[in-house]
C-alpha cells in the first residue's frame, strides 16, 4: 500500500498503517467513510484492494477536503494550477512561498494549499492560534512538478 500514489506528502498520514487497518475490514463494503481524512490513505489502498468503490471523505480542515475535491473531479486543474504556481518561483522560491502562504491565508484557496503542503517542512500543516496556516518553507526542496504530473495522469485513467 505505501507505494501507491499519493497526492502530497502529509504528516500523520495513514499510508503506512494502510493494510493494517484494512483487515479489519470486510473483502467488500458498499462505502468507506473516511472521517479524519487527511490525505485518504485508507480510501486510496481500499480503492486499489476493491473493497470498495464508493467513499465519503470528511475532515476538519477546508482547505484540504477541497483539495482532494479538486483532485478526484479537476485533475487536469489542479495540476495546471500547481505548475503555474509553482513556475514562478524560481528566481526567489522561499519569498515565493511566503507570497502564497499569504495569499492563501486571505482566501483559504485549495489550489494555493497544494503548493503550500508540497513545499513545507516535512509536509506538516500548522496553524497558529488566529487559524493561518503558518508553517515554513523547506529549503532544501522546492516542490514535486514531475511527481504531481504523474499522479495526475495516474488519476486520469
Amino acid at each position: 500500500m505505501a507505494s501507491l500514489p499519493h497526492p502530497i506528502q502529509y504528516q500523520g498520514s495513514k499510508r503506512n498503517l494502510a493494510s493494517d487497518i484494512l483487515k479489519f475490514l470486510p473483502n467488500r463494503v458498499e462505502r468507506i467513510v473516511e472521517p479524519f481524512t487527511g490525505t485518504a490513505a485508507i480510501s486510496i489502498a481500499a480503492a486499489a484492494k476493491r473493497i470498495s468503490q464508493n467513499f465519503w471523505l470528511n475532515d476538519l480542515n477546508k482547505p484540504l477536503i477541497e483539495l482532494l475535491q479538486l483532485i478526484i473531479e479537476e485533475p487536469h486543474e489542479i495540476a495546471d494550477a500547481y505548475a503555474d504556481i509553482w513556475n514562478k518561483q524560481h528566481h526567489d522560491s522561499v519569498s515565493h512561498y511566503f507570497e502564497v502562504r499569504e495569499v492563501f491565508n486571505k482566501t483559504n484557496d485549495p489550489k494555493l494549499f497544494l503548493y503550500l503542503l508540497a513545499r513545507c517542512v516535512k509536509g506538516a500543516v500548522r496553524y497558529n492560534s488566529e487559524g493561518f496556516f503558518n508553517q515554513s518553507p523547506d529549503k532544501r526542496r522546492s516542490g514535486q512538478l514531475a511527481e504531481l504530473a504523474g499522479y495526475i495522469s495516474e488519476t486520469s485513467k
